[in-house]
């Protein structure tokens, strides 16, 4: 077997610098989203009518969860006076996406717009042309990666990433384990080595350019796609000192979904996620575990009682070392949003204060992998 290359010294060190206003819209997905926001452990009540004056200091627990929100919007520094408008509560991360083919700049002031509002910036860096097919001669490939064609195209990012300075999570190459994008082992000749090396020469090209405060995100789905022995998750896995995240892709599809119509694939969020969670805590126990996208359907079964479900087992202290949820919160191959017109989620969840949410979240959340220590399973 081909050697790998050996890691640079990475500790991924977070630098944490310490530290909106409530519509009527949408009042069941306010007490959902707050619920979830309170699940996750926040404390804090919000002033709905004080403007944002940067982070301000808070405790860095070790032990506390936090709640990220998706949303496919231009700007997303708009998304946490949106998710406050429509949810009476602001995220502690929100995250986008961006693919090497548009070869864009990465957005340095969003990622400070959000950081002033003590939002800890997501960013999921897919190394693809999504407008060109798998097989395109054009489409961008891990050997191209690893042969440096696009060196400068990275250099330039960590440059920008650098020049933002402040934490930020950097999700690369998520779900490899599937069969869908590029970059997967599956598309690359069954050899996950060739996702490691990839992996490793974009994270040494990011931090040669001084981006330290980068923490990486290695991320797969919650099911292989195939479920081979080359697919296993582990092989791919690029080392501890790549890592300051393990992340888990996963979603309760429902019944019918667009690739498998009349079968029904509703699962709970402990069936979606136990086993692929406990597949992360074999891989690398020091490492915090985050869902970087979930979000379950409303086709099968009720989401109300799967919300409620989840935030039960979370509160339970189910998944320990799970510490970051990021809800997928747009409607895609289903309807995944925390949409309104869910029955009965005001009174299910609680009454009380519903503009409750983490004060300093986001540099907490960014304190994890640095603060972090492992909970008994």
């Amino acid at each position: 077997m081909e050697a790998l290359p050996q890691p640079s010294p990475s500790n991924g060190d977070p630098m944490p610098e310490p530290g909106f206003p409530l519509s009527r819209r949408a009042l069941l997905r306010t007490a959902s989203i707050t619920a979830l926001m309170a699940a996750a452990g926040n404390e804090a009540v919000a002033n709905a009518a004080a403007p944002s004056h940067g982070p301000v200091a808070g405790p860095l627990p070790d032990q506390q969860r936090y709640f990220g929100l998706f949303r496919e919007v231009a700007d997303q520094s708009t998304v946490p006076a949106s998710a406050f408008a429509d949810y009476g509560a602001v995220p502690a991360s929100v995250m986008w996406f961006d693919n090497w083919g548009r070869r864009a700049a990465f957005p340095v002031a969003t990622a400070e717009a959000l950081w002033r509002r003590n939002v800890l910036p997501h960013f999921t860096w897919e190394p693809w042309d999504p407008t060109l097919a798998l097989t395109d001669p054009k489409q961008i490939t891990l050997a191209a990666i690893t042969s440096g064609q696009w060196d400068d195209y990275i250099a330039a990012r960590g440059r920008e990433f650098a020049r933002y300075g402040k934490p930020l999570i950097v999700r690369w190459g998520h779900e490899f384990n599937g069969n869908w994008y590029p970059w997967a082992v599956a598309t690359n000749n069954q050899d996950p080595r060739a996702f490691v090396r990839a992996y490793r020469r974009v994270h040494d090209i990011v931090r040669a350019q001084g981006a330290h405060n980068v923490q990486w995100c290695w991320a797969y789905n919650n099911g292989a796609s195939p479920a081979a022995d080359w697919n296993d998750e582990a092989l791919a896995y690029p080392g501890g000192a790549y890592v300051d995240w393990i992340g888990i892709d996963g979603y309760n599809w429902g019944f019918g979904p667009s690739w498998d119509p009349n079968v029904d694939h509703w699962t709970s969020f402990v069936d979606t996620f136990a086993a692929a969670y406990a597949r992360a805590r074999a891989i690398d126990p020091g490492k915090p575990v985050m869902l970087p996208e979930f979000a379950s359907s409303e086709d099968g079964g009720s989401k109300r009682d799967w919300v409620a479900a989840m935030i039960a087992e979370l509160t339970a202290g189910r998944f320990p070392n799970l510490r970051l949820l990021t809800w997928f919160d747009i409607d895609k191959e289903e309807r995944w949003s925390l949409t309104p017109g869910l029955p009965g989620l005001r009174e299910l969840l609680g009454s009380g204060d519903h503009r409750r949410w983490a004060t300093a979240a986001g540099c907490a959340a960014a304190a994890v992998p640095r603060t972090f220590r492992p909970l008994p399973e």
